[in-house]
């Protein structure tokens, strides 16, 4: 769940820059491409995120969980 809300907001923030985007650069907005590019870059953030943040996960020994299984 918390992947289909990260991708509807990076969905929706990516419309609001590019409508920001054209509006600056005087030009029509392309609702499809900055949705889209939006998308990919949410994608590949969240990918990043879940390696990082496993990577630096503390370790646990075999006998520390075979503690918290007992209690």
């Amino acid at each position: 769940m918390k992947y289909f809300t990260t991708f509807f907001w990076t969905a929706i923030l990516g419309a609001v820059i590019g409508y920001i985007g054209s509006a600056l650069q005087n030009v029509p907005a392309d609702y499809t491409q900055a949705m889209v590019s939006a998308l990919v870059a949410g994608s590949i953030g969240t990918i990043l995120v879940y390696y990082i943040s496993r990577s630096f996960a503390p370790k646990t020994s075999q006998a520390e969980e075979d503690e918290s299984k007992e209690n």
